[in-house]
C-alpha cells in the first residue's frame, strides 16, 4: 500500500501580476490550497513587494483528477519523476493553463509567460505513489515505469513509437513473433 505524498504547492506574485487571478490559478489545480491573506492594492504606484505564497498539505485529487481528463497520465508520470529523489520530488506547472483549470508542466530552462506553480511531493514510497497515481488501462499494452526506455527526457524530447514512415518501433519484436507463429 502506497502512502499519499505530503504536497506543499507555492507560487511567486510578483507586484505587477493580480494577486487575486494567481491565486484563483492556483485554487484551479488544488481547490484546498490555502494562503494568508495578501493585500491586493490597484493603485498606482504598486507599493507591494514580490510575495511568496505557499501552502502544506494540499490533497492531490483535483489535480490528479485533471491529468485523467486531459489524457496526460504518461506525460504526467515523466515530469513529475524528473525530480524524484528517493522520498521527494518536485515539478513545476504553468499558472497560466491553470487558470483554465488546465495542467501543463513547465520543464528545464523554460521561462513560461503567466508564472509558475511550483509543487513539491513527499512519501516514503514516493516512486510507487507515482506510478500508481498516473495508472491508466493503456499500460496493460504498453508497461510504463519510472525511468523506463519510454520517459521523456528533462528537456522534454519524446521516444517516438512509429519511425518516419509511420511503422511502430514500440513492440516491434513482438509484432514480428505473431506473424511468424
Amino acid at each position: 500500500m502506497t502512502h499519499a505524498p505530503l504536497v506543499t504547492v507555492s507560487t511567486r506574485v510578483m507586484p505587477h501580476e493580480s494577486l487575486k487571478k494567481c491565486i484563483g490559478a492556483v485554487i484551479r489545480l488544488f481547490p484546498d490550497w490555502q494562503v494568508e491573506s495578501a493585500v491586493e492594492s490597484n493603485e498606482f504606484p504598486i507599493g507591494r513587494k514580490m510575495a511568496e505564497l505557499e501552502c502544506e498539505g494540499c490533497a492531490p485529487d483535483a489535480f490528479l483528477h485533471q491529468l485523467t481528463e486531459q489524457r496526460i497520465l504518461d506525460t504526467a508520470l515523466d515530469a513529475m519523476s524528473i525530480h524524484l529523489n528517493r522520498d521527494s520530488t518536485w515539478f513545476q506547472l504553468s499558472r497560466q493553463a491553470a487558470i483554465t483549470g488546465k495542467i501543463a508542466f513547465i520543464l528545464e530552462d523554460e521561462k513560461p509567460i503567466g508564472g509558475v506553480i511550483h509543487v513539491r511531493m513527499q512519501s516514503p514510497d514516493m516512486a510507487d505513489w507515482l506510478e500508481a497515481a498516473t495508472w491508466h488501462a493503456g499500460r496493460r499494452e504498453v508497461p510504463r515505469e519510472i525511468g523506463d526506455v519510454l520517459a521523456m527526457t528533462r528537456k522534454g524530447q519524446v521516444n517516438e513509437w512509429f519511425d518516419a514512415k509511420g511503422r511502430a518501433t514500440m513492440g516491434a519484436e513482438d509484432q514480428e513473433e505473431s506473424r511468424n507463429a
